[in-house]
């Protein structure tokens, strides 16, 4: 009797998840894993505090741009690889929302979960030389409701 319980809150738990985290595509489906693939660098990199994996997602000329107290900032590469640090891993979740992609173009939303609030990110690929890249990276932070 404990095993099928077992076995069926895995199953319904298992489904749920799947429901939230499921990705939408659209354009050329053909390259989602190719470009996931850069992604994942950025999110995975992020998660280990890692800046050297992290670099592996984005084009060296790429630019990082959001709302900072109340200002416009913009990072190039450098600055931005420097927010990471293994020394601090990330406790965040991430996942991928969605995936717009034509040709040699790609657009995908991404985000954090921090707990009570979260990254929205919105990247902006490109394939050069059979390899996709992030070049430009464009983030907000949303408050999440309190839970009653």
């Amino acid at each position: 009797m404990k095993t099928i319980n077992l076995a069926l809150i895995s199953l319904c738990l298992f489904l749920s998840f799947s429901s939230i985290a499921q990705t939408q595509y659209t354009g050329d489906k053909a390259q989602a894993a190719a470009v996931e693939k850069a992604v994942n660098y950025y999110l995975e990199g992020s998660l280990l505090g890692d800046p050297n994996v992290v670099a592996k997602a984005f084009h060296p000329d790429a630019r990082v741009q959001g709302i900072r107290n109340g200002k416009h900032a913009v990072y190039d590469m450098k600055t931005f690889l420097g927010f990471f640090s293994t020394e601090k891993p990330g406790t965040h979740t991430t996942h991928i929302i969605s995936v717009d992609i034509e040709e040699n173009a790609a657009s995908v939303r991404a985000e954090w979960d921090m707990g009570t609030w979260k990254y929205v990110d919105y990247l902006s690929l490109l394939k050069n030389n059979g390899e996709w890249k992030i070049v430009n990276k464009i983030y907000t932070v949303v408050k999440k409701a309190a839970k009653p």
